[in-house]
């Protein structure tokens, strides 16, 4: 007498790849290798059945178990390629810690260059407090983060509609930034850079 139990998972294990092979031959319609394997197991899943001998219920109920497994796991699968996409998409974000520290960056330079956004003197204290929290955030996080987000900043400004003076002291703003970048970063990060400023 055959081993019932061992027949039972054996069918189940078919059911399950052949479910799979079908499931790829969908997701690839145009590839014919999806659909030789989908083929290929389907016959080797009948195969079995025919072997079994077992009744149209007693097989239903195999493949209804093996389904909602299945099925199972494409759900999972999914919420987890959607979860990860949210978390991507999050991070491809700027944080707000960084969006302040841009801003307080910006209106440091823009004092630099005598232009306020709003035309009135900022405070001592303002002025401090600003200064304080970037240094936080510089030391928080590493140079090439702060870099990158200064670089930012200073293309945002070069839009800007600024005088002949402001543009030149924005020039050497620049250089700081670059000199600055070479002695934290090392001169081999910023090879790149000098190349393309030499083009």
């Amino acid at each position: 007498m055959p081993d019932t139990q061992g027949f039972e998972t054996e069918l189940a294990n078919k059911y399950a790849d052949f479910l799979s092979a079908k499931e790829k031959e969908m997701l690839n319609p145009d590839q014919e290798g999806f659909k030789w394997k989908r083929q290929k197991l389907e016959s080797l899943y009948q195969d079995t059945v025919l072997k079994s001998k077992y009744p149209k219920e007693k097989l239903q109920t195999i493949e209804d178990a093996v389904q909602k497994e299945h099925d199972d796991e494409v759900n999972q699968s999914e919420q987890f390629k959607q979860a990860y996409k949210q978390n991507v998409l999050e991070k491809l974000q700027p944080t707000k810690e960084e969006t302040n520290y841009k801003e307080s960056y910006k209106q440091h330079v823009l004092d630099a260059l005598d232009k306020q956004p709003d035309e009135k003197e900022a405070s001592p204290e303002d002025v401090q407090k600003r200064e304080q929290e970037m240094e936080e955030f510089e030391a928080k996080h590493g140079y090439e983060k702060v870099y990158e987000l200064k670089r930012e900043v200073l293309d945002d400004i070069k839009d800007m509609d600024l005088t002949p003076v402001q543009k030149e002291k924005l020039g050497q703003i620049e250089k700081d930034l670059e000199n600055e970048k070479v002695m934290k970063l090392g001169k081999k990060q910023n090879k790149t850079h000098e190349q393309e400023m030499d083009m």
